[in-house]
């Protein structure tokens, strides 16, 4: 699968007529872009390091354009794939697939798909691909706003037909946009997928666990391997947590490249060292892959490692399952909202002790770059408290003698 690499940018200033390193600022992180078989995308490499944004819109434009290639090649397509006929057309099939596995609630489509515009717009000024090549329609289109006084107004703005229109939820929501399971919900769908235990599905119910119970990234659970599993230690304030490294050099991927600890309960522990090494559907997926992939523990019935496109197809097959049986509130289900449940559960516990406490409880737990991204959290849990005693006051008034 595609990878990114980041690397710190020493700035230079120009010295009577040289070039030397600039020592009184700070490296900038840049990043680059590889394809499964180690060629960099020089493109994407070059358009990258030429950014001048901030550094936290070029690292978000670095992991949309990855999850592109990913899925480039998971799907056997080059970037410069524009036929003649429109639905044929790289960007225009990736637009597709990024609609049809979006959350109803989530933005990652829409940035997504406008970072790669933003790409390919660059590629053309370049003058890297022919600029009579038709890779979309310019539309004008109005955005309506407010200004400082109140007053509306109406602007005319240029975009393409590949825009994916997004309008944030009104619902209250965690990290990613996504709405946690319940407890009762969680555990439906972990009896259901034991009880209906098919090849897929007992991948699943193992995935599952993972993203339950550790909170771990989607990135993080496919590039786990048997050995990071073995080489895990016990939490010295814990000994019923084991510790499992990730991040650069460790083999399993994270978010941003931060570097920590995957905290496993130690029946989860043992639950998932027992099935990289003892289940049978495992072992079979295990003898078809590759000597270098033989040690990941979630391989494709091909024997292939999970990329994320093979992993959203899993999950919609799985929520069609689901609907078909009766389970419907999982009409929506994605698998990010796993690790949310994991994450709110946490909050709630910790909140006990304080605030601050679980905020530190949960990034820890979660491996947030950012303390922000925990507070999320509790400000989902605090929010939801809220406004069930206002509602249950709004409903009482509301609704009067002539309902209650």
């Amino acid at each position: 699968m595609a990878h990114v690499h980041s690397y710190p940018a020493q700035p230079y200033i120009r010295t009577n007529g040289e070039w030397i390193l600039d020592e009184s600022r700070k490296p900038k992180t840049k990043y680059s872009i590889f394809w499964s078989d180690g060629e960099p995308w020089m493109e994407a490499l070059i358009y990258l390091s030429e950014k001048r944004s901030k550094s936290t819109s070029i690292r978000s434009n670095a992991y949309d354009l990855m999850a592109y290639a990913d899925w480039l090649e998971e799907n056997n397509i080059h970037w410069l794939h524009f036929p003649i006929k429109i639905e044929e057309r790289c960007l225009d099939r990736f637009r597709g697939y990024l609609i049809y596995s979006a959350s109803g609630i989530s933005g990652v489509p829409s940035r997504r798909m406008n970072a790669v515009v933003n790409f390919y717009k660059w590629v053309k000024a370049r003058g890297l691909i022919d600029k009579q090549v038709k890779m979309w329609d310019d539309q004008q289109v109005a955005v309506t706003f407010f200004n400082s006084t109140g007053f509306q107004r109406t602007a005319a703005v240029w975009t393409t037909n590949l825009r994916i229109p997004y309008r944030k939820s009104n619902i209250n929501a965690v990290e990613s946009g996504l709405l946690p399971l319940s407890v009762g919900d969680r555990d439906a769908l972990l009896n259901y997928l034991k009880d209906n235990p098919s090849d897929q599905n007992i991948v699943l119910h193992a995935f599952f666990c993972l993203g339950f119970f550790t909170g771990a990234r989607v990135g993080s659970i496919r590039t786990i391997r048997i050995e990071n599993i073995k080489n895990a230690m016990p939490d010295k304030t814990d000994s019923r947590i084991m510790l499992i490294a990730a991040g650069p050099g460790t083999g399993i991927e994270t978010k941003f490249g931060v570097h920590g600890y995957l905290r496993f309960l130690k029946p989860v522990y043992d639950f998932i060292l027992d099935y990289a090494e003892t289940n049978f559907t495992r072992l079979e997926r295990q003898a078809k892959a590759l000597n270098e992939n033989k040690s990941l523990v979630f391989l494709t019935k091909d024997g292939k490692p999970y990329g994320e496109g093979s992993i959203n197809t899993a999950i919609s097959d799985f929520r069609k399952a689901l609907i078909r049986d009766g389970l419907t509130q999982f009409h929506d289900l994605k698998f990010h909202q796993s690790r949310a449940t994991c994450g709110t559960e946490l909050a709630r516990e910790f909140m006990k002790y304080g605030d601050s406490y679980a905020i530190e409880h949960v990034r820890d737990w979660l491996m947030h770059k950012n303390e922000s991204t925990s507070w999320t959290y509790i400000k989902f849990l605090k929010k939801s408290k809220a406004a069930q005693k206002a509602n249950d006051e709004f409903i009482r008034q509301f609704l009067g003698p002539n309902f209650l």
